[in-house]
């Protein structure tokens, strides 16, 4: 079973407004983040920074009558009470779900909420490959490299098996706040692979607006 995360209680300053509420095709980046997760998860919860936030935002989402796996269609609202990066903000929506479901999931799928070219046939295709990870994995996660010709991990387009909480809470217990030096002590597997485009988020004004040319070139 798989419940989904979707982080949008960033501040947006390179943006300059909301990113959450940025449009493509008259459909918000984050009502496309839920509709397209919710093709491969049972259900969505949303950490945001405010209840206007949230409404704004899934507004415009509209799901498919044949997304039939989802046991609760409409997100959950998860309100960001720390305002302390997408570390504890994933840990703020695994603690809701912990404390409103009466079941575990076996994985979270935690997204961004700026990924403009998210696909779920590729969500589909990933979450196929689950069951054959080996136990002592914590996370399934595309990787790709940065302007130092590093690889590093795409913590926030993958999957985490539920059972990373209780290093997740220890980590950041300790102070830690970074995705890269947790997963960096933990057995996390590769996607391979992975499209590089469906990795591409919105940080500026013009990232933004050379995406929006691509989804509409007339």
């Amino acid at each position: 079973m798989v419940i989904a995360i979707a982080l949008c209680g960033g501040k947006s300053s390179r943006m300059g407004r909301d990113k959450a509420l940025l449009e493509l095709n008259g459909e918000s980046l984050l009502a496309k983040t839920c509709r397209t997760a919710l093709t491969v998860s049972d259900s969505m919860f949303i950490v945001a920074r405010s209840q206007k936030q949230f409404q704004e935002a899934i507004a415009s989402l509209t799901i498919s009558p044949e997304s039939t796996r989802t046991i609760s269609q409409s997100p959950q609202l998860v309100i960001d009470q720390k305002f302390d990066g997408a570390l504890v903000g994933f840990w703020q929506g695994m603690e809701a779900i912990a404390n409103s479901l009466t079941y575990q999931p076996d994985w979270i799928l935690l997204l961004a909420c700026d990924l403009p070219n998210l696909q779920d046939e590729i969500l589909q295709t990933w979450v196929s490959q689950l069951r054959d990870l080996p136990s002592r994995a914590i996370a399934y996660l595309p990787r790709s490299v940065d302007q130092h010709s590093q690889k590093q991990w795409e913590p926030l387009c993958g999957f985490y098996r539920w059972q990373c909480r209780d290093s997740l809470k220890e980590f950041i217990k300790n102070g830690g706040r970074s995705f890269q030096k947790w997963l960096a002590n933990q057995e996390v597997m590769e996607i391979e692979n992975a499209p590089r485009s469906m990795l591409v988020n919105c940080n500026t004004p013009e990232e933004f607006a050379a995406i929006a040319k691509r989804s509409n070139p007339n």
